[in-house]
């Protein structure tokens, strides 16, 4: 009976170290984090569960990038001016570094983003829907951003990755959307009638393609059997429309250069984001894309295939790659792609040289570096 007891009596001390190795600690200290074993080894910060990530495109190629972020309500900014340096991100785009900026989403929806020694973003609000900001607008990815726009005298090229630098858009045109302005060839101002009765190089006395008075390589086509001496089947520049407007080494293409674009590039139907339909080239050598409204030509005074047909200028008459009867000096390059049912005609062939055609400009790159 006795060891029974006994045995009773350690089951409840046991019993009772147990409850009291349970009880949570009597310390009226909150819980926290384990204290580190080095207090000098700083811990990483737990950062808030609502947080923010913006990122920054350094297309300017600042050595420093800082955000001033604050709430346009209160005017107040998270940090003293100014700001916070953003940190340069694992990524690029276009060839361009990224910078990436962390911060509590309820603490800021506006932002600016500088480099310290005087250059600066827009005062903007933050889009976070589209947490990347290039030059002061937001995208929703990275591939969202286009390319920059690389300008050689104050016009916008496209490198089709050939050696020849297309304009992005035609002579009195201000954007890719836009057709610009038509001339008859060799002539260096838009007009309303574009006939023989009104082109230039011509005597205007029977008003046909056999009055040529410059341009001209066979006697039955120039003006009182007028041919150039020497023979002259390119554009010089005081007939250069591009040379005049443009300026710079900016030119009319020639037949070679339509040739490289053509046995170069993918050529799709298409329309620009606004809706207007052309023809988009995309290079096989570096995948850039060149896009061409749809222009159609003038003769007289009306305008014909505005709606399924490329033409375009180039800056020489007829060559021996032409053939024999065609190669009259009434005509001049030109490029033509034409929808027609359809099927899609695509080449550079050759059209009377009194008809009003848009010019897209071209520039070498050998000519420019």
């Amino acid at each position: 009976m006795k060891k029974l007891i006994s045995y009773i009596a350690m089951a409840l001390a046991c019993l009772s170290m147990t409850l009291v190795a349970c009880q949570p600690p009597t310390t009226d200290e909150p819980n926290g984090p384990d204290t580190p074993s080095n207090p000098d080894q700083p811990s990483e910060p737990v950062l808030p569960k609502d947080s923010t990530i913006v990122y920054f495109v350094n297309a300017d190629n600042w050595e420093t990038v800082n955000a001033y972020i604050w709430l346009y309500a209160t005017d107040q900014g998270v940090f003293p001016w100014p700001g916070k340096p953003a940190t340069l991100c694992d990524a690029k785009v276009h060839d361009m570094d990224v910078y990436c900026y962390k911060y509590q989403t309820d603490q800021a929806d506006m932002i600016l983003f500088h480099n310290g020694i005087g250059s600066q973003s827009a005062n903007i609000a933050i889009d976070r829907t589209k947490p990347y900001f290039y030059n002061n607008v937001w995208y929703a990815s990275l591939s969202d951003i286009p390319a920059p726009k690389t300008m050689y005298n104050g016009y916008e090229y496209i490198d089709m990755g050939s050696g020849t630098l297309w304009a992005a858009h035609n002579v009195g045109a201000n954007s890719i959307t836009e057709v610009g302005d038509y001339y008859a060839w060799a002539e260096t101002t838009p007009k309303e009638e574009y006939s023989w009765s009104t082109y230039l190089h011509s005597a205007h006395i029977y008003n046909n393609a056999k009055e040529l008075t410059k341009y001209c390589n066979l006697a039955e086509y120039g003006y009182n059997g007028y041919v150039d001496v020497p023979t002259n089947r390119y554009i010089d520049d005081e007939d250069d429309p591009v040379h005049l407007n443009w300026g710079g080494r900016w030119q009319v293409p020639t037949k070679y250069d339509f040739s490289l674009l053509l046995e170069n590039s993918i050529i799709k139907i298409d329309h620009d984001s606004l809706g207007t339909k052309g023809v988009r080239f995309t290079s096989v050598i570096n995948g850039n894309t060149l896009f061409f409204p749809y222009t159609g030509y003038i003769d007289g005074t009306w305008k014909y295939d505005s709606s399924r047909r490329v033409a375009v200028w180039g800056a020489e008459l007829a060559g021996d790659s032409f053939a024999a009867e065609e190669q009259v000096p009434s005509n001049a390059v030109y490029l033509h792609i034409m929808i027609n049912q359809g099927q899609v005609t695509k080449g550079t062939y050759l059209f009377s040289r009194s008809f009003g055609l848009p010019i897209r400009p071209v520039v070498y790159k050998n000519q420019i570096e």
